[in-house]
């Protein structure tokens, strides 16, 4: 059987014969890895036949593993974006023992590290200019998790009296701010393709000080609270 089978993979490419020997997780696993660099260098708009050209297999196995275009996004959606999400951010950013300060800190360290790869931040970019959900499901989520918990342990942090309730859309948009102080960081390295230093600690630590230096009364005025004494 062997001697057979060596027979009739004579002649054929061999890049054929390697996927028609993958098992069917390792060709959806090629797949969607493919179709991750495809549309982080393309975007969204070519045709699955480009696509498939890219990844080297036909129209017709993609379709088989994914009966639309729209469930291949998702796919790729759950392992850019969902795969990397971490609870234990949530739980670092509302660990009171600590300072604010510090858990932002560490936060956003980590935030960088596990965004600081370029499918990331380009299928993100992408995805906004067309219009995909990928980007408005994710910053839902980025929103809901992170942006809102920040504000409400700012007020918390700073002993802002006489307010209670959700974030105001005020408090987010400064959030917000020293959010994509961070995100520019992976713009600059992965979008404009600039130099970035290999830690990127004091920076992002310098921007989260700026932020914690300023922000009391900034604050204070938005909300209309008054700062413990």
């Amino acid at each position: 059987m062997a001697d057979a089978k060596n027979e009739a993979d004579r002649g054929q490419d061999p890049k054929a014969v390697k996927r028609r020997r993958l098992s069917p997780e390792d060709r959806e696993r090629m797949i969607v890895d493919g179709a991750i660099h495809y549309f982080a260098e393309h975007g969204f708009d070519g045709e699955t036949r480009a696509l498939a050209n890219s990844i080297g297999v036909s129209q017709a196995l993609i379709f088989h593993y994914f009966p639309t275009k729209e469930a291949l996004i998702d796919r790729v959606y759950q392992d850019v974006f969902l795969s990397r999400w971490k609870d234990q951010w949530v739980e670092i950013i509302g660990d009171r023992s600590r300072s604010l300060r510090s858990r932002l800190k560490e936060f956003y360290r980590d935030y960088y590290a596990t965004g600081d790869r370029p499918e990331w931040i380009r299928i993100t970019l992408y995805s906004a200019l067309r219009d995909i959900d990928i980007n408005s499901r994710y910053h839902a989520r980025v929103r809901e998790h992170i942006i809102k918990r920040i504000a409400l342990e700012l007020r918390e942090e700073l002993g802002i009296r006489n307010v209670e309730g959700p974030s105001t859309d005020n408090e987010e948009q400064m959030v917000y701010c020293l959010h994509s102080s961070v995100i520019y960081q992976l713009i600059r390295k992965h979008i404009y393709r600039m130099d970035a230093p290999d830690d990127m600690t004091p920076i992002i630590d310098a921007n989260v000080d700026l932020f914690m230096n300023s922000i009391p009364l900034v604050l204070q005025g938005f909300v209309g609270g008054q700062p413990a004494p």
